[in-house]
């Protein structure tokens, strides 16, 4: 223990010898100060990248706001464009009916059952009246619906021609044979012609066009009503009783027109002789 601390007085007393641990000592000191430096930089670099990447999701969240926003805008843009569309083609077809007509849309529908009831926007202020003929136009063809059942101010309520109390004059547009078409009822997709003569099986063919035959003072002649889907004809019955197929889709209906009724020519107020 003296050698060594003689040895250690000898060393530090020696003007040339002390300047080794000085620097033996601010090397390991400078290399702690390094070491500290560079963690405090490490971790405030740390802590600023953590910052970054929670800005970065705030903005990333606005950002896929900002796009689900835009998104919607742009399904806005194509429905109306859809629903400007679909009001330009019903203003065409309009004009193109031969006759006088109230376009108006369908608002609602029985809940009970698809095809029972059909609501339109249009009412008595519209010169909607009871009993007037109810048509649609799909594809380019006019296809009758059914015929106003009753009538509010801004509303009325339309009787398709599915319902089974709903009868309609009709008649093979090609052979010219009349029959009376009546609907299924609930649940029921297709309409019955009956009393078709039994002398008419040899001209009627599947897809033939069945048409109103103005024998009715609710529904003009001529009008589109479906297409035959299928004949019976029994042996002790004398006439035949087709299936048809409306030619209107009713499942798609957006828009209709009510038929005005025609004026009937004045009556001469004097007999002739």
């Amino acid at each position: 223990m003296l050698l060594s601390l003689s040895v250690l007085g000898i060393v530090f007393s020696s003007p040339g010898s002390v300047g080794g641990p000085v620097r033996v000592i601010g090397s390991v000191l400078g290399a702690v100060q390094r070491g500290v430096s560079g963690a405090g930089s490490f971790v405030g670099s740390s802590v600023h990248s953590v910052r970054e990447l929670g800005q970065l999701r705030e903005d990333y969240e606005d950002l896929l706001e900002r796009l689900r926003e835009y998104e919607a805008i742009e399904r806005d843009i194509r429905d109306l464009e859809r629903e400007i569309e679909a009001l330009r083609e019903t203003l065409g077809f309009s004009r193109r009916i031969a006759y006088d007509n109230i376009p108006a849309r369908v608002i609602a529908r029985d809940p009970g059952n698809f095809f029972a009831t059909m609501t339109l926007n249009r009412g008595a202020r519209d010169g909607v009246e009871t009993d007037m003929p109810v048509i649609a136009v799909q594809d380019g063809r006019q296809g009758l619906i059914g015929r106003v059942r009753n009538v509010t101010n801004r509303t009325s309520a339309v009787k398709p021609i599915f319902d089974s109390s709903s009868y309609v004059a009709a008649r093979l547009r090609e052979s010219r044979y009349e029959g009376l078409i009546q609907g299924g009822g609930i649940g029921s997709t297709t309409l019955t012609m009956r009393y078709v003569p039994d002398s008419a099986r040899a001209e009627v063919s599947y897809g033939d066009m069945i048409v109103t035959s103005g024998m009715s003072a609710v529904y003009p002649a001529e009008i589109q009503v479906g297409m035959v889907d299928a004949i019976h004809s029994r042996p002790y019955e004398t006439s035949l009783e087709i299936e048809v197929t409306p030619i209107v889709d009713f499942s798609r209906l957006e828009y209709v027109f009510v038929l005005a009724p025609e004026e009937a020519p004045p009556e001469n107020e004097e007999a002739e002789p």
